[in-house]
C-alpha cells in the first residue's frame, strides 16, 4: 500500500511542479519565441497554475484521487504532441528537454496509475 501511494504522490508533486515551471516560463515572450506578450500565454499560464493547483490537493487523499491522473496524462501527451509538432514545422526549436521530459512525466503517470489500481 505504501508504495502506491508513493508512486502517486511523486506523480502529484513532480507534475504540480513542472505545470508551476510552466504557468511561469510561458509569461516570458522571450521563452515560447515570441517579442512580447500575447494574451494566449496569460492563459496558458493561468491553467497550468491552476492544473498545478488541482495535483496539490489529490495529493491530500491520493488514492481517492487518482483519477486526477487521467486528464493529467492526455495533457501531457497533448503537450508534448504539439511540442513536437510545432518544431517539425519549423514554428520553434526543438529541444529534446521537453520531449525527455514529457515521456518521463507519462511514463510516471503510468506507472502510479497501474500500481494503484
Amino acid at each position: 500500500m505504501k508504495s502506491k501511494i508513493l508512486w502517486l504522490r511523486l506523480s502529484y508533486w513532480v507534475i504540480a511542479i513542472a505545470d508551476f515551471g510552466i504557468g511561469i516560463s510561458v509569461l516570458i515572450p522571450e521563452r515560447v519565441g515570441l517579442t512580447e506578450f500575447v494574451y494566449p500565454m496569460g492563459l496558458m499560464s493561468a491553467v497550468a497554475i491552476s492544473w498545478g493547483i488541482m495535483l496539490l490537493i489529490a495529493d491530500r487523499k491520493p488514492m481517492e484521487r487518482r483519477w486526477v491522473l487521467i486528464p493529467t496524462l492526455i495533457v501531457i501527451a497533448l503537450l508534448t504532441f504539439v511540442n513536437v509538432y510545432a518544431a517539425s514545422q519549423h514554428l520553434i526549436d526543438f529541444r529534446i528537454g521537453y520531449l525527455l521530459l514529457g515521456t518521463i512525466l507519462i511514463g510516471m503517470i503510468i506507472i502510479s496509475l497501474f500500481k494503484a489500481r
